[in-house]
Parts: structure tokens; C-alpha cells; sequence
């Protein structure tokens, strides 16, 4: 495999940089010779993938390799490849076809049945494209359709090597070039608008995501999965969602719906909340590690202060006391220096210290 690839397949299946008629004209430039492409898109649109499919079939010796992380239909555009590598360093997804689904509306009870009819011709339609697809992969993987019917159910995220021994890529490659995956909040938002789960990749540090993640750590360590998704501005309706399996509400979500000044609500073991609320946590965490710094500061000084006015107190008792021949009668009125008086100066000073 050339580290120059003759396609570049990036970002979004339909979009201006994976798009089927982009794809068949570099097909035509390279008739009757070894084409290369790159992949490493989250998905998009199945016809497009699809399409960019049965072109890769058609040339006949189209050489696919797979970078970061995959899923979703840019899983199927390879199918049609003579040849499928994917780097050690790479994530893997195979699900099933999913439709956006909105409905905000009054209805009646005729309207509801419409509605439900509707629905309900959406998934017939799309047990149809799940069955071609696992057709397909099934095909290629050398294994049962329902068997690949089963795992797009499940669709969760393979390694390398499990991809390998399914069937769905040829080798396993170490180039160099591929760089590891890494789990951005813009990537994280892109997988959940696509209702995506996240990989088993490590949070990018000092995100929001994984900032979030730390904060709830500890009640979820031994008590099942933990997914989080924080969308991005153009996402309107997309939410943050922490899978739990219990099905109370934890501690620490009680203080976090006290903090967002609403009630969370818990539906399948999700706990959810809108992505205005979000930038709220966001913004106490960042309040509260300010507030931390200044404290520590202000403890810092205050220790300061208590050690100086405790080195003084130690070199006055290691002052030697006047000789009788110095002593003079002082009437009680009299304002005195003595180190008496120092001392018990200082004492004050330290007992505000102690205080404050």
C-alpha cells in the first residue's frame, strides 16, 4: 500500500469531500489500473455509500484502507473493493440504518393512527436496507445474514482484529502515517447526532467531555458503562446523555439538577439534559476551580503570616530580661514597649490569623 492515495474519502458519506460522482470520476481517470483509496469518515448518507460501492465493484481493483475511526456507511462503500486494510490504531462500526424522527403536535386519535402508520411503514422500509446490507456484508464476511443482522443490532465498536476475523477488512496494516483516533468533543458530537455510541477511546484531555466524565467517575467505575456526548452549537436538539443501570436517581445527579435549576429526566437508564445546561456545568466547573485556586492562595498567605508572627514570638523568648539595676517604676497608666507587650501583640495578631 502507497502512503499517496489516488481518493481521499473524509468527513461526512454524501458530503462534498465522500461524494459518489467525485469518486466515479477519479474512477474513470485510472480504467484498467490499481486504484487506492483512504477512508476514515463516521458515516452519512447509505445511498451514497452504496453507490460508491458498486462503482468500486464495477472497476474491479479498487484497494480500500482504513484510517481512524469508521462506522455506519462508510463501512458499506468499501464492500465493493477488490482489497480492505485498515491501521492497527483504527475503530471499526457496523449498525443498523436509522432515520431522523420529529413530531411536535397536537393530534387526535385518527391523527395518531396516521401517524403510527407512518412510522411504522419507516421501519418496514428500513428492514429492507438492513437486510441488503448485512446481505452484503455477509457475502463479503463469509459468514450467515442473520448472524451480521445480530451484530448491527448490537452495533458496537470493533477492534482491528475482531474486524479482521468477521470478515469486513483483509489485513491489518502499521503504517506510519495513520495516526491513533482521538475522541474530540466534535467528533463525540458528530457520532451522537448520528446515534452513534462512543468508541473505546479516551476522552481528549482537559475536554469537556472528559472533565464531565471525572466528576461522575466514581459511581459508575463498577457499576456498568458510562457514555457521554456533548453536541455541538448547530446541533439544536441534540442532548448529553450518562447511561447508568440503575434506575434511581445517584447523589451527585440530585446535586446536579439542583445546580441546573430543573429536574432531570430518567428514561431506559438515561438521565438527560438540553445542551444550554451543559454550557452550566461547564460553567460551574470552571467557577469552582477558580474558587479553588483563590482558597489556596489565601491559605498559602495566611500560613505565612502564622509562621513569621510564630518566629517572632520564639526570638522574644530568647531575649534575656532586664537586670534589676534597669528596672524603673512605671506607673499603671503609663504606655510601656516592654516585650510584654509584644508578645501579646503578636498573640492577637495570630489568634485573627487562626480565626480568619
Amino acid at each position: 500500500m502507497p502512503r499517496n492515495y489516488n481518493l481521499y474519502l473524509r468527513g461526512s458519506v454524501g458530503g462534498w469531500d465522500f461524494d459518489s460522482g467525485y469518486v466515479n470520476w477519479v474512477l474513470d481517470q485510472h480504467k484498467d489500473k490499481e486504484v487506492h483509496v483512504l477512508i476514515d469518515s463516521r458515516g452519512g448518507r447509505v445511498d451514497t455509500a452504496l453507490s460508491i460501492s458498486s462503482l468500486f465493484r464495477a472497476h474491479g481493483n479498487v484497494h480500500v484502507h482504513y484510517a481512524g475511526m469508521n462506522a455506519s456507511a462508510a463501512t458499506i462503500a468499501s464492500m465493493g473493493a477488490k482489497h480492505i486494510s485498515i491501521d492497527e490504531g483504527s475503530c471499526y462500526l457496523v449498525h443498523k440504518c436509522m432515520n431522523l424522527v420529529l413530531e411536535w403536535d397536537y393530534m387526535n386519535a385518527d391523527e395518531l393512527e396516521a401517524h403510527i402508520a407512518q412510522l411504522q411503514k419507516m421501519k418496514e422500509d428500513q428492514d429492507v436496507i438492513d437486510g441488503c446490507i448485512a446481505g452484503m456484508y455477509a457475502k463479503r464476511c463469509k459468514k450467515t445474514k442473520d448472524e451480521l443482522l445480530a451484530l448491527m443490532k448490537k452495533g458496537g465498536w470493533l477492534t482491528p482484529q475482531q474486524a479482521l476475523e468477521w470478515g469486513f477488512v483483509d489485513e491489518i496494516t502499521t503504517y506510519d502515517e495513520d495516526k491513533k483516533p482521538e475522541l474530540t468533543e466534535a467528533v463525540a458530537s458528530e457520532l451522537a447526532s448520528a446515534g452513534i455510541p462512543l468508541p473505546p477511546i479516551d476522552l481528549k484531555k482537559d475536554s469537556f467531555l472528559a472533565r464531565l466524565k471525572k466528576l461522575f467517575a466514581p459511581d459508575y467505575q463498577d457499576n456498568g458503562k458510562q457514555t457521554a456526548d456533548h453536541s455541538s452549537p448547530a446541533t439544536q436538539n441534540s442532548q448529553l446523555t450518562t447511561q447508568n443501570s440503575q434506575s434511581t436517581m445517584p447523589d451527585k445527579f440530585k446535586a446536579l439538577a439542583a445546580l441546573l435549576g430543573a429536574s432531570l429526566v430518567a428514561a431506559d437508564g438515561k438521565f438527560t439534559i438540553t445542551e444550554d445546561q451543559a454550557e452550566k456545568i461547564n460553567g460551574a466547573l470552571d467557577s469552582r476551580d477558580t474558587e479553588i485556586n483563590t482558597l489556596k492562595t489565601q491559605i498559602n498567605e495566611k500560613d505565612t503570616t502564622i509562621n513569621d508572627l510564630n518566629k517572632k514570638v520564639e526570638d522574644l523568648k530568647k531575649e534575656p530580661a532586664d537586670t534589676t539595676g534597669n528596672v524603673q517604676e512605671q506607673h499603671k497608666d503609663d504606655k510601656s514597649d516592654g516585650p510584654g507587650d509584644d508578645i501579646d501583640g503578636i498573640v492577637d495578631q495570630l489568634a485573627k490569623a487562626y480565626r480568619s
